[in-house]
């Protein structure tokens, strides 16, 4: 691929935000007083026999550079426009604290070019490689190697630990590079890679400050970005999990990789932010020499980490991972990772699905994230068999296309709680229900016929601005919530919730809202527009048929029906009221019993009721016109006589929303005329039952 055919791949967009990251990491890096020797490299006009300390005596080779031991504070400036083919940098020497030697470019134009084609140390290929060194910044180079017949080992920038000057390295920044059009015939080549080597007897190396930033990596076989160590293979090495400290990457365009996008093992707290992966997993445009070892790739995933604690992945993007034989999931709780979180991130059109967690895992927080469209390989969340406590909150899982896996898993180990979570199911696929999992709060609409067992549900559509319109992480305001939301302080409170939802808003404002949206603005307090709770001894106001009211106490004063046979009901309001939200406790009196709210009573052969039967542990859902009383719509619930339970109706246009006890179970479109009257009651049939605490309010649109 040409210099030009890359960066005409890079968007306007990426460009910008490249840009915007180079100059927050600038700022955010302390200037270290001068020290060294500034090293210039001219390609075209440079000599080897030139000092190289002035553009006017520049060299003009890589190998002068490799020659050279560097010291503190020394700088390799290669001439911007340059080409070095058939070349490589192999970096000898360290810097120290405040005083790193970097590698940059100087003068106009686009970035020095090294195109390292089919060359190689010891059978391995590299643009770029810091071997057994610490405190190191490479910045604004472009690296490929094109298509190569041979096939072995390449990789773009190579940091090793090896041999027998392996130890603890600090310090390597690698830093607005475009890496391209490299292929490698193991999972430890690529991108950037850093890798810890060696046999049972060689040292073992660590790092502490890792910076990976800022840099494209684009079509590139095997792994894009990654951390390595052979402690998983060496008994003798004890830095399994904390071989790399303080590591970030940050704002990296990773994109067509064969196997995995970004991947971090071996770290403590590592930080992997604003990163955009796309098309991981697939073919590359790769020549046939590497083809039978590509090929052999089973398993991938875009942005995860492994034997790792602490890890944050936030505000990344994932798009288009594919599946293979498996996995194929943007985000991935791996083998022994632990108290790790996915948070502010968005993903779409993922064949595997949304999330993977992996045995050997515990105490990982999956929030505020949103997925659009992921595909159903193994279902939104794959939880395998093995795997620790899980806490999944506040998430928003849209499903629009042809899906038709189940949405959620649960482990054979340790629990899975899902709380405040948005499934937006315009698709297909089921939910699991398992001892091993909780859920509470959870917005379920679409296909409901195996709503989970979440005793404070919220059944029907959400009430998104706009939902299934976000093209990437930062344009996804379609899933804020309406004015006219139900999820709108309908959440749970979550300790220790990450403080912001995933606008950037504070949490919590006023009661939680369900979702990665925490409305902001006051929410106005509808106005009432009936209310009674019979602490008068009356009920005056209200028109009763059939039965025996009376107004009795029962701790506070309630009114009750004793009559036990046929039809009896009483209503109350305004035959004018159209769209309300009515609520109003109700307890059954004996077994068997039925009773239930009356609303848009426009007279006894005309109106809507949703009552409690405890025949069966209903709630159900009823229309009556010209005196035909039909069920429309009905849901499992626990129903004690004896007990009360609060009934809440929200009739709006011809849609009826309806809740017992706190849950949402009910929400069903009228396609036929509607009533046009609306006052509201109650009604019963051959049973007994108390009503209390009505109220009747306006509703916002």
């Amino acid at each position: 691929m040409t210099r030009k055919g890359t960066l005409r791949r890079l968007s306007l967009l990426t460009l910008a935000g490249i840009l915007l990251f180079s100059l927050i990491s600038a700022a955010s890096v302390p200037v270290a007083a001068a020290a060294g020797n500034t090293y210039y490299v001219d390609s075209s006009l440079g000599s080897d026999s030139a000092s190289g300390t002035s553009e006017a005596a520049a060299w003009k080779t890589l190998a002068k550079v490799n020659s050279v031991t560097f010291t503190p504070g020394d700088r390799i400036l290669l001439k911007a426009g340059g080409v070095w083919n058939n070349q490589y940098l192999d970096l000898k020497g360290s810097g120290s604290e405040g005083n790193p030697i970097t590698v940059d470019r100087y003068g106009t134009g686009s970035k020095p070019l090294i195109d390292f084609g089919n060359t190689a140390v010891n059978g391995e290929g590299f643009g770029v490689r810091l071997r057994n060194v610490s405190y190191w910044e490479i910045s604004n180079l472009e690296i490929t190697s094109g298509q190569q017949a041979t096939d072995i080992r390449r990789s773009g920038v190579l940091v090793t630990g090896e041999g027998t000057g392996a130890g603890d390295f600090r310090h390597i920044y690698i830093r607005n590079l475009d890496i391209h059009d490299i292929f490698g015939t193991d999972r430890r080549t690529g991108g950037i890679n850093f890798h810890a080597r060696g046999a049972n007897t060689a040292p073992e190396s660590t790092w502490d400050g890792v910076l990976i930033e800022n840099n494209n990596v684009i079509n590139v076989a095997d792994t894009g970005i990654q951390t390595m160590t052979d402690a998983f293979f060496n008994s003798s090495w004890v830095h399994k999990f904390d071989a790399f400290r303080n590591v970030v990457i940050r704002g990296n365009v990773v994109e067509k990789i064969h196997r995995d996008g970004i991947l971090v093992r071996a770290g403590v707290s590592p930080l992997i932010e604003y990163n955009k992966t796309k098309s991981i997993g697939e073919a590359c445009d790769v020549n046939t020499a590497v083809v039978s070892y590509l090929d052999n790739i089973a398993v991938v995933a875009a942005q995860w980490a492994y034997y790792t604690t602490g890890a944050v992945f936030q505000y990344n993007e994932a798009s288009d991972t594919r599946m293979l034989d498996g996995d194929g999931q943007p985000w991935d709780f791996d083998i022994e990772v632990h108290d790790s979180i996915y948070q502010y991130n968005y993903s779409y059109n993922n064949e595997g699905g949304t999330l993977l967690v992996m045995n050997n895992t515990n105490n990982n927080i999956f929030r505020y994230n949103i997925s659009q469209d992921d595909l159903d390989g193994n279902g939104a969340f794959h939880l395998v068999n093995g795997g620790g406590d899980l806490h999944i909150y506040n998430n928003i899982i849209y499903r629009s296309g042809t899906q038709n896996r189940a949405l959620t898993h649960a482990s054979n180990t340790g629990m899975a709680y899902f709380r405040n979570n948005i499934f937006y199911n315009a698709a297909s696929g089921q939910y699991t229900n398992s001892t091993r999992m909780t859920y509470d709060h959870n917005s379920f609409y679409g296909l409901n016929s195996s709503v989970p067992n979440d005793p404070h549900k919220m059944v029907g559509n959400p009430g998104f601005v706009a939902p299934g319109t976000a093209a990437g992480r930062e344009s996804a305001d379609g899933y804020k919530l309406a004015l006219s939301s139900p999820l709108i302080n309908a959440g749970a409170v979550v300790a220790d919730n990450g403080g912001q939802d995933y606008f950037g808003n504070t949490l919590y404002n006023g009661v939680p809202d369900i979702g990665v949206f925490e409305y902001q603005g006051a929410v106005p307090q509808p106005e009432i527009l009936f209310q009674d709770d019979f602490e008068d001894g009356n009920y005056s106001g209200w028109t009763t048929s059939g039965g025996t009211w009376t107004v009795d106490d029962d701790g506070t004063k309630a009114l009750s029906q004793t009559g036990s046979s046929d039809e009896a009901l009483a209503y109350s309001g305004e035959a004018s009221w159209r769209d309300y939200t009515y609520s109003a406790r109700i307890k059954l009196l004996n077994a068997f019993a039925n009773a239930g709210l009356l609303f848009r009573y426009a007279d006894a052969n005309n109106y809507y009721m949703f009552r409690l039967n405890d025949a069966g542990d209903k709630a159900e859902l009823f229309k009556k016109t010209a005196g035909a009383l039909t069920m429309v719509g009905s849901a499992g619930v626990a129903v004690t006589p004896g007990q009360w339970t609060e009934l809440k109706v929200k009739v709006n246009g011809n849609t009826v929303t309806a809740s017992a006890g706190g849950a949402q179970l009910i929400q069903w479109t009228d396609t036929a005329v509607q009533p046009a009257g609306g006052k509201i009651g109650f009604r019963m049939h051959s049973s007994t039952a108390r009503f209390d605490d009505v109220k009747v309010t306006e509703i916002f649109n």
